[in-house]
């Protein structure tokens, strides 16, 4: 149930990673680098946006911390899945 939580709760739109990028100042081949994703993949997510899992990974990829926020869903989602 917290799963669907997180995934109706967190989505980035293909502006706001553009925006959480250049407001972090990573290019696309850092976030390359640093996650092994192909250049492809990352202009695909840029135009059409993430949601659930993937945006909370990404967004941990970009800035290098997670918001309190995030880091309370995903504890709350753990948590209930023990």
């Amino acid at each position: 149930m917290s799963s669907q939580l997180i995934d109706t709760t967190f989505d980035l739109s293909g502006p706001e990673l553009c925006a959480l990028m250049r407001r972090h100042k990573v290019t696309m081949r850092d976030l390359k680098q640093r996650t092994g994703f192909t250049l492809k993949l990352i202009r695909n997510r840029r135009t059409n946006g993430l949601k659930g899992h993937a945006a909370i990974d990404w967004h941990e990829a970009i800035t290098g911390s997670l918001t309190p926020h995030m880091k309370a869903a995903l504890k709350q989602a753990y948590n209930s899945a023990e």
